[in-house]
């Protein structure tokens, strides 16, 4: 009593039932008797030598009829059901939908197994078994199988069995009737072709030409039914191959292709980095569409805006204090260890926009950085409308020292001038600490950066920012309406990046070094 063990390599069995179409999305499961037996005789043809000059050997013929003259038992491993969709071009037409519909069944542990309940001569048990370890795949061709003969084994309760053995027997819940395509027994089919030849020239002399008709039209033998090609059925009219029939089988319902949650999509855990780079670029060729420099602010503020939607949606306290600088009860935290948005130019020196360099002193964990991930777009008012926003990486200073457009904002030095207008945080005063020297000393203060040597106040440099935008659309004016270029020189090399003043977490107040 043969059985047949298959495993599904690639975890993946793809096969449509007889008479259903592909984009129905059903699965054939179990794989049919008639598949099993046409998947193994083109295996022969394939594979075995003695087979290539198209001739069946007896022993081949013989292990085909005794197998179809049994409906086969099956015992099914889990399997659930999924699928794929795409597109396929056709000529003159619009693109095709088309549902690639499969089982996953995981049969790492537990095989498909098939079992004929007929006996076999020792050499069409060789033959079985040599078909068997040659049999590449089962269904489509991305049906994996790594097949064998087994032992005879005990079919229990939860086999997937044929109605014919049970019946006027009625399964109770738990079992449902499948139907699947099979060959009928070699002695019922010569008796069915003898019948339906002997109709088909039924009161007509039987000339040549009928008799090549009959022999044309019905095939010699079930061996040949099984190797019928569908474009010969076609030609002929059979809506079902010659010599095959539809079976019931019971099934029980836990064997049945099955739907289950999704798994959760772990990404990948993150390590915590000072800062991340975000390209933005629009569907124009020319750079011209993109945000000029003078839009420092007001695109700062609008990804800033797309940012606090992202953390609003995750509600995670660690990301609202990484990225908007809210502690836990939604109130400003001090000391600027929060995100920094600064964007720049780095492709081209043309006056024009194209990155975002997120700046973080006290760091980005792996949910802020997950949350950086997921924006695709944010806006430019008086531009294209809709700018591209792609995460483009995260390290380290050292990391990002490598790209040329960046190491300038990063390096050390001991002189360092404005390139983008520093507001003044607060009243200007002619003495005391709120004069603009004590308000520049203050702010460096704040980021544990010494004060000074010699602090310039750059006249004409001044006058070449007064286009930037300096006041925010949303939160507090700056105290005047004015941009100051700065010269900073320190005692010592500083490190960048160095923004300081008004609305520096929106790229105000960001300073660049210059050669000493």
């Amino acid at each position: 009593m043969p059985t047949l063990s298959i495993r599904f390599t690639g975890g993946h069995y793809h096969a449509t039932p007889w008479g259903k179409a592909h984009n129905e999305g059903d699965v054939e499961w179990p794989p049919s008797p008639w598949r099993l037996l046409r998947a193994l005789l083109a295996t022969g043809y394939a594979k075995l030598p003695e087979w290539q000059n198209g001739i069946i050997p007896n022993p081949a013929v013989s292990l085909f009829e005794k197998l179809a003259s049994v409906l086969p038992s099956y015992k099914l491993p889990k399997a659930v059901g999924t699928h794929t969709r795409h597109y396929m071009p056709i000529p003159a037409k619009n693109p095709t939908l088309v549902l690639d519909a499969r089982a996953v069944v995981d049969t790492s542990h537990q095989p498909l197994l098939v079992h004929w309940d007929v006996a076999l001569e020792n050499s069409e048990k060789d033959l079985l078994n040599d078909l068997a370890i040659r049999l590449g795949y089962l269904g489509r061709a991305e049906s994996w199988t790594q097949c064998e003969l087994t032992e005879d084994i005990p079919i229990t309760e939860e086999w997937v069995t044929p109605c014919e053995k049970h019946l006027f027997a009625v399964h109770g819940p738990g079992w449902e009737q499948i139907a699947l395509i099979a060959p009928i027994s070699g002695q019922a089919y010569a008796a069915w072709r003898k019948e339906s030849m002997e109709r088909l020239c039924e009161g007509q002399k039987l000339t040549p030409a009928r008799q090549k008709k009959q022999n044309s039209l019905y095939p010699a033998d079930i061996t040949a039914c099984l190797q019928a090609e569908t474009g010969w059925l076609q030609k002929n009219g059979w809506s079902q191959p010659p010599g095959s029939c539809k079976v019931l089988y019971w099934r029980p319902a836990e064997n049945a292709i099955g739907v289950t949650a999704p798994a959760p999509v772990h990404g990948k855990n993150e390590k915590s980095a000072p800062f991340v780079l975000m390209s933005i670029s629009a569907d124009a060729r020319s750079r011209s569409p993109m945000p000029l420099a003078q839009r420092t602010l007001p695109q700062a503020e609008l990804l800033h805006k797309t940012i606090a939607s992202f953390v609003g949606k995750t509600g995670c306290a660690q990301a609202a204090s990484e990225l908007l600088g809210l502690d836990d009860r939604n109130n400003p935290m001090t000391g600027h260890q929060h995100a920094h948005i600064m964007p720049i130019g780095i492709l081209k020196r043309d006056g024009h926009l194209d990155h975002f360099l997120i700046w973080a002193p006290g760091g980005l964990g792996n949910l802020s950085q997950q949350i950086l991930r997921r924006i695709r777009q944010t806006y430019m008012k008086g531009g294209v409308g809709m700018l591209a926003v792609r995460f483009a990486g995260a390290g380290s200073a050292e990391d990002f020292r490598q790209i040329p457009g960046i190491r300038s904002f990063l390096n050390s030095a001991r002189i360092w001038q404005s390139i983008t207008p520093l507001v003044l945080p607060r009243f200007r005063k002619k003495s005391g600490k709120n004069t603009p020297d004590g308000q520049i000393i203050a702010e460096l203060a704040s980021r544990n950066i010494p004060a000074p040597e010699k602090i310039e106040w750059l006249r004409d440099e001044s006058m070449a920012l007064r286009h930037h935008i300096r006041i925010r659309r949303k939160g507090a004016p700056p105290p005047e309406n004015f941009g100051y270029a700065v010269r900073l020189t320190f005692h010592a090399s500083v490190d960048g990046p160095l923004c300081i003043g008004y609305a520096s977490h929106f790229g105000l107040g960001l300073f660049a070094p210059v050669e000493d």
